[in-house]
C-alpha cells in the first residue's frame, strides 16, 4: 500500500497583536536568505594604496640611516624613472 501524498505549507499570516507592536515598537525585518544570495558591490582599490596613514614607519637608529626625506625623494624618483621608459 503504497501511496504518494503531496505535502505543502502555507506560511500562516503574523497575528494582529505581533503587527501593531512591531510598528509600536519600529521593528524593521533583518535579511533573509534571498537578500544574503544577493551579489555585494563590487569595491574599487585602484586608488592611491599609499595614502599618509598607511605609509610604513621611518625609524632612524644611526646617522647614516635612510630619513623620510631621502625615502619619498628616491620614491619620486622612481616613478618618474619609470613612467619615463613606457613607450606609446
Amino acid at each position: 500500500m503504497s501511496r504518494k501524498c503531496n505535502v505543502s505549507w502555507v506560511k500562516p499570516g503574523e497575528p494582529a497583536f505581533l503587527t501593531k507592536f512591531k510598528n509600536d515598537v519600529g521593528y524593521k525585518e533583518g535579511p533573509t536568505v534571498d537578500t544574503k544570495r544577493q551579489d555585494l558591490p563590487v569595491v574599487d582599490d585602484s586608488g592611491d594604496s599609499d595614502r599618509e596613514d598607511e605609509l610604513p614607519q621611518v625609524v632612524v637608529l644611526k646617522k647614516g640611516d635612510l630619513s623620510a626625506e631621502e625615502l619619498m625623494k628616491i620614491k619620486t624618483d622612481t616613478e618618474g624613472s619609470s613612467k619615463e621608459g613606457k613607450c606609446i
